[in-house]
């Protein structure tokens, strides 16, 4: 692998055409750390950013034998580290519109004071908890709980098997039970609300 390491860009693609996985592991040390950075400096998260550079090699390696870069790889692996980017925007807006619509749907009197405070309260604590799952586990989540897809969906949807999407849904369902831990009794009852009405 050490002599992979002096070559051009160009010449590891095509060594990765041809299946050789020493190609990619030095594709991947090379542009690692400049991507990490890249998705860091949008996303303000390191786990978020590592997930997404993740899925942005995956996905080389995968497609693999049609990628045809118009110019060099490393903007390639640039331009769809961005696309990676914006989906997670994306999910996080479609996250936020419905975490309103649960507020609204809650039918608290809007006149009550104490009622104001504990749902502006609830909803900062909501999405500050989901901004600290990973990427995947966030959409596939989302995907569930508020676009009520099966399990067989999601997966179809994100191409993970349908135990990767219930180990993602156990994971959040947990963690997020844990950041509500000690809440007050009506951040627990809406908490409720959410997860299992």
């Amino acid at each position: 692998m050490e002599q992979h390491n002096k070559l051009t860009d160009a010449d590891l693609l095509a060594l990765l055409k041809l299946g050789k996985e020493d190609a990619f592991v030095v594709i991947y040390h090379r542009y690692w750390e400049c991507l990490i950075n890249a998705a860091y400096q949008r996303l303000r998260s390191r786990s978020d950013a590592e997930e997404v550079v993740q899925e942005v090699f995956v996905n080389l390696y995968l497609r693999r034998n049609e990628i045809e870069p118009k110019s060099t790889l490393e903007a390639y692996l640039k331009t769809a580290l961005k696309y990676k980017v914006i989906d997670m925007y994306r999910l996080q807006q479609l996250h936020y519109k419905h975490i309103d619509n649960l507020i609204a749907e809650t039918q608290v009197n809007p006149q009550a004071v104490d009622d104001e405070l504990a749902i502006r309260e609830f909803k900062l604590s909501v999405l500050s908890a989901c901004q600290k799952l990973p990427q995947k586990c966030r959409e596939v989540f989302i995907m569930f709980r508020f676009e009520e897809l099966s399990h067989k969906e999601i997966a179809l949807r994100t191409s993970i098997s349908v135990s990767t999407v219930k180990k993602h849904l156990h994971k959040a369902m947990f963690f997020l039970r844990e950041e509500f831990k000690g809440s007050k009794t009506f951040l627990t009852l809406v908490f409720w609300y959410l997860f299992y009405k």
